[in-house]
């Protein structure tokens, strides 16, 4: 299967995703505890490499997952080849874009965590997603997802130099050569189209200092404002019950996080 945006994580960012992603303080505690008040099965769409999918099942419910990387996904297996029986038969995973993903199988939650709405990049793409996510739940259903809230003053900050500086992302020891691994980045804006490209560079260093590989990864990511993205629900058949800024349910502040926490009308 050939999917729209699926080159966006091969290779080094797929095998590098689960060190310097991290996700958000809490997070999965918070899909977790979600998913569980919902009725099984669930879905979670932007699965990746089971980061928040895998705990998940290990909670006793029913997952199927979908990602439009293959690497991403290859990942996920490997990680779950090595979980118990009954966690490894309550996973599904499937390759597809959360635009046109068409199952037969209705959902209790759907789920979009790890600001993975965000790859959708225009308003099109994002009312196709809903379309299929509503498509896809039980009456009531729920629908959970996280995008971050822009920051004007950091894009402001960004936006005044002629060319997008190169800024220190992270740093992690490569799992398999003991090397540090120097994750790089610079983000250029397109403030008409409300689109971020991010280009990675991800430099692997020995202990004295020498560059031993250079590898490079880009993504291209919208960012929604708060009552864009109410309007758009709305106008999608979704009713919002809360908006936090952060997984502990703090209420929403302007540049932290967007959580979204709908159900299907």
């Amino acid at each position: 299967m050939v999917v729209e945006g699926a080159n966006e994580y091969q290779n080094t960012a797929a095998e590098f995703y689960d060190y310097f992603e991290l996700g958000q303080p809490g997070d999965t505690r918070f899909y977790v505890e979600e998913v569980k008040k919902s009725t099984s099965p669930a879905m979670e769409l932007g699965c990746g490499t089971g980061r928040s999918l895998i705990p998940i099942a290990q909670a006793g419910v029913e997952v199927v997952g979908l990602d439009r990387s293959q690497p991403m996904l290859d990942i996920a297996y490997r990680k779950i080849s090595g979980l118990d029986l009954r966690t490894r038969e309550s996973i599904t995973l499937l390759q597809g874009d959360m635009k046109t993903f068409s199952l037969g199988q209705q959902f209790g939650i759907v789920t979009v965590p790890n600001r993975s709405f965000s790859h959708l990049v225009n308003t099109e793409d994002q009312r196709q997603a809903l379309d299929r996510i509503r498509e896809h739940l039980i009456d009531s259903g729920r629908f959970i997802f996280n995008i971050f809230d822009p920051n004007m003053e950091w894009i402001v900050e960004d936006h005044r130099f002629p060319e997008s500086p190169l800024r220190k992302h992270t740093e992690f020891i490569h799992p398999a050569s003991g090397n540090t691994v120097f994750v790089w980045v610079t983000r250029d804006y397109d403030l008409e189209h409300q689109i971020i490209k991010q280009d990675y560079l991800f430099e692997e260093m020995n202990a004295s200092g020498r560059v031993l590989e250079r590898s490079y990864s880009s993504l291209t990511l919208r960012f929604s404002y708060r009552y864009e993205i109410q309007h758009l629900l709305e106008l999608s058949g979704f009713q919002v019950e809360n908006l936090y800024g952060d997984f502990n349910r703090n209420p929403f502040r302007h540049g932290a996080e967007q959580i979204w926490l709908t159900r299907k009308r």
